[in-house]
């Protein structure tokens, strides 16, 4: 049994001075300043307590919108507190800083209140299911341009939505929510729940509905029962006042909304709380809540007799997950890291204190947050050729860290980019000859590698490639000459990255008169190395069920017309909330072969709740599989060659996304056909033809498998390019209890 429930935060002081609005910092956006290390929430006595925050603040932003270096933009963005330490202001640099780092610990409670109070009247372009009633659902973005005969008045065109449609398009993007990547949880009720919709409080003469002591109170209820009895099952378990003041919030909300310029007149369609009560009424959680929202849920220790699988101790993160604006938000800065601790982390802080000079030093940690801040995406700006935001670690452009010479540090780095892949290539120095810091990869995604891919994949500064949402731990060792040393990365989002190297931070590395002698070194040998939980053992058949998914991007939609945008597809279809794509049954093993059909867009694949392995992967862009010489080579006359040399020998890596690889075009020669008709059967469905010449589409693919265990319930899958995801790059999943031996078939 848990221990009572601790005092639980003093919302009303410390609210009181996180909501305040901050006073601008001057902008500041030079690169190679120090890094800033992210305010922590750190777990106590098997608890996690603490509140995470969306506000709005003026921030500095590099590379803003009107084309200077640096301007002040005001932001929605996470900031928190733990709520079991003495109250810690939020750091007032002006820096777009994540969200606070959470850092738990496998068997821990976690117990968040996230609160959003945003305050809607300073983004009036983005609206929230007819916020200000200027739109239907769509953000709605114009350009003006000029008349060819100055003084002219300009004139202004909309250049979005186009052809998107709700709910599939941009908006909401001051409703938000939580999504945890790497925890073993519900994706139901105040787990993993991207499905609810919080909306800002409400405002008015300046007051916030519901208000920080009611919120402390209620939450304080939720918690003490969660601890009790579990996280609730049905929203009756929730606290009764709670229920009745979300219903009159709710209800307030339906009847002084603004639409089309008319207080109160929100069409039926666009009311929250009677969604909210038919959900209740079939005995679901709500979709909607005002202001606030809890979430509680166990970081489960594996038992074989209560769980098939444990919580990976590893680096997850955190963002805000509201479909439509989840590439917005992150790009704002709603994002955070989270540290879950267990077995990996002890064995690694052992292994660094085993000589007495190491013990004085121990196992230093950086946590990194790669962002790609912006306050509006290209799609919406007026000439489409903004370029791409500037990557930035912990809020700052090409930030210092420090080094010990001879010193290894654990890194943890998060690709919390909405778009860019970041290929980590090397590390230069600023004196010609001089060795430089070297790496070896010992986690991915949050899960630590069985020593024998430690060997295989995490060799001395091989080459590491995040799409965006992947995670590395890295072991990272600094020589023993002092001196400035950049990180070189490459950005992409194409298969094979291209363009110029840009410096993602520097290592600078002092000794201050202290030396670290004997010089610390990577782990070498196995009994040193963090032992592999045996629930992460290979996922072995036999397979419940085996899916095909396609992924693809129609550069010309047929039903559009000219101008219109691409249409990101999977299965030929975009996202429907009201239709579940793919049902799963508790409890079983299943193998996915994920294909894409989209040349030049490597599109990262990620499904919520379950990790999985892949065992195959075909690139068919690579050299060997362009070369006729080559055994790796796939023709593309003979799709019985398409799947060579794509099978990864075991032990495999265990994944929370990945980018399946680009599909390749090739022209047919005309002795093979000219006509689609006459091409061989085979690659008919991969081929077109136009004028004469037949092209047939190779697609890349990978073949995974999943354990789909331990909970029940809805969630998703989609495209972590997250303007594919907000734009109908997703599906709707559900994994159900297993029906008893016949009922299947009735």
């Amino acid at each position: 049994m848990r221990p009572k429930l601790c005092t639980m935060f003093a919302l009303t002081t410390l609210l009181a001075v996180l909501s305040a609005r901050a006073q601008a910092a001057p902008p500041i956006c030079t690169p190679g300043r120090d890094l800033i290390t992210i305010p922590e929430i750190k777990s106590q006595g098997g608890f996690l307590r603490g509140v995470v925050m969306l506000s709005d603040e003026d921030r500095s932003m590099p590379g803003a919108s009107s084309g200077s270096p640096c301007d002040t933009q005001h932001l929605r963005f996470f900031k928190g507190y733990s709520t079991q330490e003495p109250m810690k202001p939020w750091p007032s640099t002006g820096d777009p800083i994540p969200g606070p780092t959470l850092r738990a610990r496998v068997g821990d409670l976690v117990e968040l209140a996230f609160l959003n109070q945003i305050d809607t009247s300073e983004f009036p372009n983005t609206l929230d299911q007819g916020e200000q009633g200027k739109t239907d659902g769509c953000d709605i973005a114009t350009a003006e341009r000029r008349n060819p005969a100055p003084p002219e008045p300009p004139q202004s065109s909309q250049i979005y939505p186009r052809n998107d449609a709700y709910p599939n398009c941009l908006h909401g993007s001051s409703t938000a929510n939580l999504h945890f990547h790497g925890t073993h949880t519900t994706p139901s009720t105040t787990g993993d729940n991207v499905l609810l919709f919080i909306r800002p409080a409400l405002r008015k003469d300046g007051q916030l509905a519901p208000d920080d002591a009611f919120v402390k109170e209620q939450f304080q209820l939720l918690f003490k029962s969660c601890e009790r009895d579990g996280p609730p099952q049905k929203w009756e378990q929730m606290p009764p006042l709670w229920q009745s003041r979300q219903e009159e919030l709710l209800n307030l909300y339906d009847t002084t909304a603004p639409y089309k310029g008319v207080p109160g007149n929100l069409p039926a369609s666009m009311k929250l709380w009677p969604r909210n009560d038919a959900r209740i009424d079939a005995g679901l959680w709500p979709q909607y809540a005002i202001g606030a929202s809890p979430y509680c849920f166990p970081l489960p220790a594996y038992n074989p007799s209560k769980v098939k699988m444990g919580q990976a101790p590893g680096t997850q993160w955190y963002h805000a997950h509201k479909h439509g604006s989840t590439a917005l938000n992150v790009g704002n800065g709603m994002t955070g890291a989270f540290v879950i601790e267990g077995e990996y982390d002890d064995s690694l802080r052992k292994f660094y204190r085993q000589t007495p000079v190491h013990k004085n030093w121990g196992l230093q940690e950086q946590v990194l947050v790669i962002q790609q801040l912006e306050t509006s995406l290209n799609l919406l700006s007026g000439t489409n050729q903004g370029g791409p935001a500037p990557l930035s670690v912990n809020g700052r452009l090409s930030p210092v860290v420090t080094m010990r010479p001879n010193q290894v540090q654990l890194w943890r780095i998060i690709n919390g980019a909405p778009r860019d892949f970041v290929e980590i290539h090397g590390f230069t120095s600023h004196f010609f000859g001089r060795l430089t810091p070297a790496w070896r990869q010992i986690a991915q995604d949050g899960v630590q590698f069985a020593f024998a891919n430690y060997q295989r994949f995490g060799t001395i500064n091989a080459k590491v490639n995040l799409a965006s949402a992947n995670r590395v731990d890295l072991l990272v060792r600094a020589p023993k000459m002092e001196g400035s040393y950049d990180l070189q990365v490459v950005t992409s989002v194409s298969d094979v990255p291209a363009g110029t190297p840009t410096t993602l931070l520097t290592v600078r590395v002092k000794s201050d008169g202290k030396v670290i002698d004997p010089p610390m070194d990577f782990i070498q040998k196995e009994h040193d190395f963090p032992t592999q939980p045996k629930f992460l053992a290979d996922i072995a058949g036999p397979f419940y069920n085996q899916r095909q998914l396609y992924f693809n991007t129609d550069p010309f939609p047929a039903r559009t017309g000219q101008g219109k945008m691409p249409l990101h597809e999977i299965n030929g279809q975009l996202f429907d909330g009201h239709h579940v794509d793919q049902e799963m049954y508790l409890n079983t093993v299943e193998e996915w072969t994920l294909y894409n059909q989209t040349v030049g867009i490597a599109h990262p694949f990620h499904i919520h709740i379950n990790p999985f392995q892949i065992t195959e992967v075909f690139q068919p862009n690579l050299p060997a599989a362009m070369d006729p010489t080559s055994s790796c080579y796939a023709n593309p006359t003979d799709p019985s060659t398409w799947n060579r040399c794509a099978k990864i020998k075991g032990p495999w890596v265990w994944w929370d996304v990945f980018a399946i690889p680009t599909a390749r075009q090739d022209d047919l020669d005309s002795s093979v056909c000219t006509e689609l008709e006459n091409c061989p059967a085979d690659i008919q469905p991969y081929t077109t033809c136009t004028g004469g010449t037949c092209t047939v589409t190779i697609p890349g693919y990978f073949k995974m498998r999943s354990r789909f265990v331990d909970f029940t319930g809805q969630y998703v899958l989609h495209c972590h390019i997250l303007a594919h995801e907000d734009r109908g790059m997703m599906e709707l999943v559900e994994v159900v209890p297993k029906p008893l031996a016949g009922a299947e078939h009735h």
